[in-house]
């Protein structure tokens, strides 16, 4: 996971939710909105809206294969549809005449669309589903006038009822039926609520290449496209969750470790959208259904039910990442502020060296010059780079500083915003440069310890701070030599980013909760190593 610390991290402990509780996950929203969705469900739809977290039934539609739509002009071309005509396609346009006559069911509707075939009509037919009735409507058309025109032919075919004209509406939604290439119905919701659907045995539906548990809805704010959610239990989303942010054949324990990580997130993470609860990306947490659901993943899910860490009686924001490469780093020194002190950083022996990430980047001069030229630094041309400071204990980078050859200094600070602008260099904030005027080494203190790569301050014997050469000279006890460092190759023409860890180095290591469980350690005991002074409090 991926995400941007907010100075919202945390919520107060509430019994309001609980892993029955409806979640509203964003699947395409803000510029990913658009008219229609494909969606399948291989024995129709129940077609309703949702009052609160329950969901209330309208109807049924036995169709399997549809699109939900924007009610404007749509056109097809195999099973594409779109709002932008193309050749060949098929379109269909938001007027209808609708028949005054008020279905007590589903049923009924459809028994009059067959009378209606019945005495010879052959073109597009289909119900309404209203909140305790149903309509009939009948063709459809580009503009009031022409179906204001078409009316008096149209009524000559119903068994009873008259006709008016409705139009498009920002509330409605459209479904076409993509076998028949047809329209099978559209919803039209009570006020203030959305349409939604649900699969009509109780399953999962199909979108794109991803299947869902729950239901689909679909709002379409101030009247543009659709923003299409998939609302569902906390405990199914989470199932979509865990093998999505880890591997869902880890043991156990790492998985129950990231339950309770990924249920204590999304809490603390309610307000990060305003339409919806949280979105499937990165930016929250990743979700893609049931796809990836394992037997081990709902058993970890099951096993920590309604479990979430807490901090001083708060849920808080239980962040994660992949892997540290040896130590994690505190919420502070990673983005900033004195919140989320339960993300202090910690030493993390645990990761299986062999399968974590290691990362190693060597650039030019002009290279590394090309890169930081968007960023305003003043620097005409890059002549050295070093890190000028590492944070304490964990020895992350916290400053990388570059120095022109026009003498001016630019440093870049905090350990998330060095690892996102050098995002092509590093992998996280645990690395070392080195080249540059060090000429290829890295130098060392008498303990033993790594000095920083670039410039040093010295004392002098008047008490002065200065600044060394980047070779300085050392007083030992035959007198003063010239430093010695240990080779690294470069030469002093490019710079060597190399490290190992991947992500933000905030909270829990996955592949450290991996180790950890394969060491016979429990969840709780692996949430208490990364989280300090956490409790794992009960939602019920």
């Amino acid at each position: 996971m991926v995400c941007l610390f907010t100075a919202a991290c945390c919520c107060l402990f509430t019994l309001a939710w609980d892993d029955d509780s409806m979640v509203r996950v964003g699947l395409s929203y803000g510029s990913s909105v658009q008219p229609a969705f494909n969606v399948l469900s291989d024995k129709g739809y129940r077609v309703g809206y949702f009052d609160g977290d329950r969901f209330v039934e309208m109807g049924r539609l036995g169709t399997r294969y549809v699109a939900f739509c924007r009610d404007t002009t749509l056109y097809t071309n195999g099973r594409t549809v779109s709002t932008a005509s193309s050749q060949g396609a098929t379109a269909f346009k938001p007027y209808h005449l609708e028949v005054e006559y008020d279905f007590d069911s589903v049923e009924e509707a459809l028994s009059f669309i067959d009378e209606v075939r019945d005495a010879g009509y052959n073109d597009e037919i289909f119900p309404v589903f209203r909140q305790g009735e149903f309509r009939v409507r009948i063709n459809h058309y580009s503009a009031e006038q022409y179906a204001e025109e078409d009316r008096e032919a149209m009524s000559e075919y119903l068994p009873f009822g008259s006709l008016s004209v409705v139009g498009p509406s920002r509330d409605v939604i459209t479904v076409l039926d993509l076998n028949e290439i047809s329209i099978a119905a559209q919803i039209v919701p009570p006020s203030g609520t959305w349409p939604a659907v649900r699969a009509m045995d109780g399953g999962a539906m199909k979108r794109g290449l991803y299947t869902y548990n729950g239901a689909f809805e679909m709002r379409r704010l101030s009247g543009g496209d659709i923003t299409f959610l998939n609302t569902l239990s906390l405990a199914d989303y989470l199932k979509g969750v865990l093998p999505y942010e880890m591997d869902g054949a880890w043991p156990l324990e790492a998985l129950k470790a990231q339950a309770v990580c990924a249920r204590s997130y999304l809490l603390s993470n309610l307000n990060k959208h305003k339409d919806f609860d949280i979105c499937n990306t990165t930016h929250c947490q990743v979700y893609y259904g049931t796809a990836k659901e394992t037997a081990r993943v709902r058993q970890a899910v099951e096993e920590t039910r309604d479990e979430v860490l807490t901090y001083q009686g708060k849920t808080v924001s239980a962040f994660y990442f992949s892997s540290s490469g040896g130590y994690t780093e505190s919420a502070h020194n990673v983005w900033g502020g004195d919140t989320a002190p339960y993300c202090a950083a910690v030493p993390d022996p645990y990761e299986d060296q062999a399968s974590i990430t290691h990362f190693s980047k060597t650039v030019t001069r002009s290279e590394l010059t090309s890169l930081i030229s968007s960023w305003g630094t003043g620097i005409d041309r890059v002549a050295d780079c070093y890190v000028s400071t590492y944070t304490e204990p964990a020895h992350n980078v916290y400053a990388v500083t570059f120095v022109g050859e026009n003498g001016k200094r630019y440093t870049i600070s905090g350990c998330d915003n060095v690892r996102i602008k050098l995002s092509s260099l590093v992998k996280s904030p645990r690395f070392d440069i080195t080249g540059g005027s060090q000429g290829g080494e890295t130098l060392y203190a008498a303990g033993g310890e790594k000095l920083p790569s670039g410039p040093l301050t010295v004392i002098t014997g008047s008490d002065e701070l200065v600044e060394s050469p980047s070779k300085p000279y050392v007083m030992t006890e035959n007198g003063l030599v010239l430093a010695k460092g240990s080779a690294s190759g470069g030469g002093g023409s490019s710079f060597t980013f190399a490290g190992s860890g991947l992500g933000h180095n905030v909270g829990m290591s996955q592949f450290g909760a991996k180790g950890m469980a394969e060491r016979d350690m429990d969840y709780e005991e692996i949430l208490h190593h990364y989280f300090t002074d956490i409790r794992i409090s009960s939602l019920s």
